[in-house]
């Protein structure tokens, strides 16, 4: 016969001996409830909303006109399936460091590719026609001052890194993350 470590309750229940199985299960759903709350919902402080993002051009270049129409153009020019804006100007893409948010947010709503098929983008790229992917800038400042310089050049900023924007350079969209 086995040995029944319940013991019965005043009023009349049963009850699992301390630390049995049916009190620790509470704890273990409260805990794994508790983690999913955590992983569904930001955290009281955190951002809930997208941060939002700008595609940057020269303020020179008539072809770079405000709107999300620019948006298919500036996929083509960035991974250099055109070489020149609409008017013939020499486009000068700027891209921002791999897995930055910039990049990773401007790779995913404009060029609609993760950093994998970008990264295999460039490399199909650089092995059929010697192409190199567009030149990487970390700072914002310096950004600017490079695509205020060159009349072709584009880029994209957070709008959180750019207070006012050079009168060199304008918004071509926006867009968010």
């Amino acid at each position: 016969m086995m040995k029944d470590d319940r013991s019965m309750h005043p009023g009349g229940r049963c009850e699992e001996p301390q630390g049995g199985p049916t009190r620790r299960m509470p704890a273990i759903l409260a805990a794994l409830l508790a983690l999913a709350a955590l992983v569904t919902f930001p955290i009281a402080g955190g951002s809930a909303h997208a941060a939002e993002y700008m595609v940057i051009a020269n303020a020179a270049n008539p072809d770079a006109a405000k709107g999300d129409a620019m948006k298919e153009v500036v996929k083509h020019l960035f991974l250099k399936e055109q070489t020149n804006w609409p008017g013939g100007l020499p486009a000068r893409p700027l891209a921002r460091p791999a897995g930055s948010p910039a990049e990773t947010a401007f790779a995913a709503e404009v060029l609609g590719m993760n950093a994998s098929a970008l990264d295999n983008h460039w490399l199909r790229l650089k092995q059929t026609k010697g192409e190199t992917p567009p030149r990487a800038v970390g700072s914002a400042r310096i950004l600017l001052r490079l695509v205020g310089k060159y009349p072709g050049a584009f880029s994209v900023v957070s709008a959180d890194e750019v207070d006012t924007l050079p009168p060199e350079t304008k918004v071509v969209f926006r867009f968010e993350h």
